[in-house]
């Protein structure tokens, strides 16, 4: 890592841009509390603003090309953190307003057709659990069926965080498509929701 006594950000940018992961390292660690700092004041939710910094920080990386070009990269940074906290934000809310829609219409469905539509709708969700793949299956399971939080699976089944959030996300979504496939007529999103999958 650079010796921060002889930080010049322009020529560690540079570095960056040339691929080097130690000048990252410096630009992020130089950074990282301010901006967690930052994005705490805005969601006020300290895992949301772990997973936002992360990824701001990550895209930066993916991107680093582009820093060549930037002036004052310190304010660049905080824009682009900003913009991505806000539409997280506006994902949130969006969602938000969904999930109430969607208990509403929820709950009319089961007031008019209680039992035959929760043995159809677990039928479905059974057919779909079949097609995911055993490590799916088994993290699915182990949050749905037996409540476990995702960092409690991840110490159970020896797995990183993310790599069980990953697993989770695409089981739901191939849960929401087979459910979507088989019942055109029926929102496939109150179907996750009635049965706590979403």
């Amino acid at each position: 890592m650079l010796d921060h006594t002889q930080y010049d950000e322009k020529e560690v940018l540079l570095r960056i841009a040339s691929g080097d992961a130690d000048a990252f390292g410096t630009i992020f660690y130089r950074y990282h509390q301010e901006l967690a700092d930052y994005v705490l004041r805005l969601t006020r939710s300290q895992c949301m603003t772990e997973e936002i910094v992360q990824d701001t920080f990550l895209k930066i990386w993916m991107k680093k090309e582009q820093l060549v070009v930037v002036k004052d990269f310190r304010a660049w940074l905080f824009t682009v953190c900003r913009n991505y906290t806000f539409n997280s934000l506006r994902q949130i809310a969006r969602a938000t307003l969904q999930q109430q829609a969607w208990i509403a219409q929820v709950i009319q469905e089961a007031h008019d057709n209680e039992e035959p539509a929760r043995e159809y709708y677990f039928s479905l969700i059974d057919e779909a659990l079949g097609q995911l793949s055993p490590q799916q299956q088994k993290i699915f399971l182990l949050s749905r069926r037996d409540g476990l939080k995702q960092e409690d699976i991840a110490r159970q089944l020896q797995l990183s965080r993310h790599t069980v959030k990953r697993h989770m996300s695409l089981a739901l979504h191939a849960i929401e498509a087979y459910v979507r496939i088989h019942t055109p007529k029926v929102l496939p999103s109150l179907i996750l929701l009635l049965f706590g999958l979403s």
